[in-house]
């Protein structure tokens, strides 16, 4: 008899125990699926829900823009909240990094948006300023201005222009992304909005990265903001950082192409910025920006870098080459000599 009441409160025990472990492992795979898909966004993905659109379409919708893991949580969650049927139609402004609980609460009670402009990675502040001027009742000239010499107006918001050198302009901290315009949209407060979306990216793993391979917050963004004119190949720009850090490490120029692109400017004919087509007068431009005749640095960005560059400057990948060159397709050709890097201009240049 005992032994049967042995036997039988083993058998609870361990039915407690595997029911246990089951709801535990349930709550770890949903506790998993309703995180955010990515630890830092990109960029802002404007998402429209449509007339007559259902929780379900709304939850495939999100899952294929690889905004959330899970259709089904995605819908247990809105009916929980009893908020079946109330998400809103329109537009709204969403990041891969939110989580589940955060695009729920954005489509339910978020105010629809009713114009985004988007500012690709790799565009000067000239070319923020013209697509404001097409999109955007946003005033242009403004927006320029306070970019090129209104940085003291923001510093004391952001600790991170701590390190901007006087009298530097905003170029290459206006984080590139979509963001909502409206009739109240001042160009200072959307400034203030795009350093804030910067300060989100370049967070403190980031300028931590950065100091371990000798890089300020302005130095980061520098580099970072060549990278992102130069990579076309998202793997390649580890490997394009590691090139421009061994340059510098050894002195040599970085010789760039896009910092004599961004000291040509917009060229004459077409109307153009980053002219194409390179001359050997424009390698022999006189500027400090120009890395062809000056070493080191530029002193400051070229360019508007979006994460992936910016994390590619903070951790480079470990290599031998200095030199690399475009072989047409999107992709480079990487090395270690010079008699090799000859022979590479050749190939693919000629």
């Amino acid at each position: 008899m005992i032994g049967r009441v042995i036997a039988v409160t083993q058998a609870l025990v361990i039915g407690l125990v595997s029911l246990a472990g089951a709801l535990f492992l349930a709550y770890s795979v949903a506790f998993r699926f309703a995180d955010s898909p990515t630890p830092v966004a990109e960029r802002t993905v404007p998402f429209t829900i449509p007339s007559g659109a259902t929780t379900a379409d709304v939850a495939r919708s999100l899952r294929e823009a690889g905004l959330i893991r899970s259709d089904v949580l995605f819908q247990l969650l809105v009916e929980r909240r009893g908020l079946e049927g109330q998400l809103r139609q329109g537009t709204f402004l969403i990041r891969s990094d939110m989580s589940l609980d955060e695009i729920v609460r954005t489509l339910s009670v978020s105010t629809v948006v009713d114009q985004t402009v988007t500012f690709p990675e790799g565009w000067r502040l000239e070319e923020m300023a013209e697509r404001l001027a097409e999109q955007t009742n946003v005033d242009d000239a403004e927006f320029l201005r306070l970019a090129r010499s209104g940085a003291p107006e923001f510093a004391g918001s952001f600790d991170f222009l701590a390190s901007l050198p006087d009298g530097q302009s905003l170029e290459g901290y206006l984080f590139p992304d979509t963001y909502n315009v409206d009739a109240t949209t001042t160009p200072s407060n959307l400034i203030r909005r795009m350093l804030q979306r910067f300060g989100e990216i370049v967070n403190d793993r980031t300028r931590a990265a950065a100091a371990a391979v000798g890089l300020s917050v302005h130095e980061l963004l520098v580099l970072a903001s060549i990278i992102e004119r130069e990579a076309v190949l998202d793997e390649e720009r580890p490997l394009i950082a590691g090139v421009f850090h061994n340059r510098l490490t050894r002195g040599i120029p970085l010789q760039a192409d896009p910092t004599v692109q961004y000291v040509v400017g917009r060229t004459e004919t077409g109307g153009r910025w980053w002219k194409p087509d390179i001359t050997n007068e424009d390698l022999r431009t006189p500027s400090p920006y120009n890395t062809y005749v000056t070493t080191g640095l530029p002193p400051g960005p070229i360019a508007a870098p979006g994460r992936m560059s910016i994390e590619a400057a903070a951790n480079p990948e470990a290599t031998t080459h200095l030199f690399f060159v475009a072989r047409g397709d999107g992709s480079h050709a990487f090395s270690e000599t010079l008699e090799e890097h000859t022979r590479n201009i050749q190939r693919y240049l000629r």
